[in-house]
């Protein structure tokens, strides 16, 4: 009971009790705490005086390289140092077009959910706002993936395609066109809101987009596989 007491007691007492009840002279533990020496490591204060045994040179010597600045990570003490030692492989193409890759098995899944009219024509703008396709940055390229479960015939525009997925859709009775977008008409054409006019569209310029859109093979619109009443989506379509 006199233990219980005690410990009670010194819970709200401001000293500590001895074992007879008495207030003893040390104040509480809580008014003393402090670091302990040994639990940290104080730091060497360089270049105060000779009298701190690193003044002058601050430890560091005379002369060398480590007098004047440290040795940098990747030197290799002299021996030729592995950047220089491993061949160069490959290279970033600055031409390349980062296209958005959309299959056929998920375009039949958004169709499957409604997400997608097939009796109208699909453009990429179609694609986005259903979100088959995001980010979308230079475009969009249909592959054949999934081509056994496709069924639905449809109408669709995009930039790229496959001669597999372009020969499962028309096999099914649809049509594909692939279309040129600059950055500034993808944009007009995926985001018409930011515009008070939409801009003009710009036709390929560069010979390998002209040689591409004017392939029949891959169902290019500048091609005479498409001068027909198929041919690209005008500039009102796009609204």
């Amino acid at each position: 009971m006199n233990s219980i007491l005690f410990r009670t007691r010194r819970l709200f007492t401001p000293g500590l009790l001895s074992a007879g009840g008495q207030v003893s002279a040390r104040r509480s533990v809580m008014s003393a705490l402090g670091n302990v020496p040994t639990a940290y490591k104080k730091a060497k204060r360089v270049g105060r005086g000779p009298s701190s045994g690193k003044g002058k040179t601050s430890g560091r010597g005379m002369n060398g390289q480590k007098q004047k600045e440290s040795v940098h990570p990747w030197f290799e003490g002299g021996q030729t140092p592995l950047h220089k030692t491993l061949p160069k492989i490959g290279f970033t193409n600055t031409f390349a077009q980062d296209l958005v890759k959309l299959n056929l098995g998920r375009l039949q899944e958004w169709i499957d959910k409604g997400r997608l009219n097939p009796s109208q024509l699909i453009t990429m703008r179609d694609l986005l706002d259903s979100r088959a396709c995001r980010g979308i940055k230079d475009g969009v390229k249909l592959l054949a993936d999934g081509k056994e479960n496709f069924k639905t015939p449809i109408n669709i525009t995009v930039s790229r395609a496959s001669k597999e997925a372009i020969k499962c859709i028309e096999e099914l009775g649809g049509t594909v066109t692939t279309k040129y977008y600059n950055r500034l008409g993808l944009r007009a054409l995926l985001h018409p809101e930011y515009f008070s006019t939409l801009p003009l569209e710009a036709r390929p310029i560069r010979r390998r987009d002209i040689e591409y859109y004017k392939n029949a093979g891959v169902r290019g619109y500048l091609s005479k596989h498409q001068s027909g009443p198929q041919k690209a989506t005008t500039k009102l379509e796009q609204c």
